[in-house]
């Protein structure tokens, strides 16, 4: 990181204001009946993320402590922690939406966009039109570069460009991130990947499509289909490299686009999905460069 840009990191800055209201909103699913057993240890779990969000005594003093003895190393845990919980908040979707809906997914009407719009069902017929497996291996890696996507991008600002770039950066992804979730929540779909048969024939035998379905059995969460999360961090992250780090820019959205059309030939996600994936993260990521300036001037 440019020892000239670095400025010691302040706890309750933008992005913490803004995971502490996702974890009051998302937190608020939980007054519905069908919440888990375990539901208060939820509860306290997003209780202390809002405390130390808003910056409620005593954790400011604790940090600024910690600031004043390590001031970069724990400046830069600062800065990436906020993408480090996205697992961890993606993990817990399924127990929040359950509790609201208790098992109703939307997919119905996401399909009934579909035929309206395609006349078809693209996650299925896609794959079927063009049964090219060095296609579909290159789809599916496209799909998988998601997660470099995710952890790349901050990186390489953070080294290139300096603290104010990345802590824009990591505003506009967290946002980009908990917009989606917040959908996941509240309007739950599930994908065709858990209603409709997977591609098969000789794709199934690619060594990136069996890699891809390993991953998303191991790891994925219920109810996060629309919009394409997946899609929207993509563009997203496409939108703020051009902002912070242009030359990066063009291979994020070739990879950006390889993803979204992934997604839907892997029959992940339905081509809803991943339009409005793309518009959302597009919008996210637009919008978060004056909504971090307006957090960051109340401080």
């Amino acid at each position: 990181m440019p020892q000239s840009d670095f400025t010691p990191r302040r706890l309750a800055e933008p992005v913490d204001r803004l995971l502490a209201a996702y974890a009051v909103v998302a937190g608020a699913a939980l007054l519905f009946p069908h919440r888990p057993a375990h539901w208060p240890i939820f509860v306290l779990v997003h209780l202390a993320v809002a405390a130390i969000g808003f910056g409620t005594r005593p954790f400011p003093r604790v940090w600024n402590a910690l600031v004043r003895r390590w001031p970069r190393a724990v400046s830069m845990v600062g800065d990436f922690l906020p993408i480090v919980l996205v697992p961890f908040l993606y993990a817990e979707l399924p127990a929040l939406n359950l509790s609201v809906w208790n098992g109703r997914y939307f997919d119905a009407a996401i399909q009934k966009v579909e035929m309206a719009v395609f006349g078809a069902q693209p996650s299925v017929e896609l794959a079927r039109a063009l049964p090219i497996l060095p296609l579909s291996e290159v789809l599916h890696a496209a799909y998988l570069s998601y997660y470099v996507i995710i952890v790349v991008p901050p990186l390489l600002i953070a080294w290139r460009a300096g603290t104010n770039a990345l802590r824009n950066g990591v505003f506009a992804l967290m946002l980009t991130f908990l917009v989606h979730y917040m959908f996941f929540i509240w309007f739950p779909v599930q994908g065709p990947r858990y209603l409709f048969t997977a591609p098969g024939g000789a794709l199934a035998g690619g060594t990136v499509y069996r890699l891809a379905h390993t991953i998303l059995e191991a790891g994925s969460s219920q109810g996060s289909a629309f919009p394409s999360s997946h899609v929207g961090v993509a563009v997203a992250q496409t939108v703020i490299a051009w902002r912070w780090l242009r030359p990066l820019a063009f291979p994020l959205g070739i990879l950006a686009i390889g993803l979204a059309v992934g997604a839907v030939y892997g029959g992940f996600h339905y081509a809803t999905d991943a339009i409005a994936g793309a518009v959302l993260g597009g919008a996210a990521a637009g919008i978060a460069p004056a909504l971090y300036r307006r957090r960051a001037e109340r401080q």
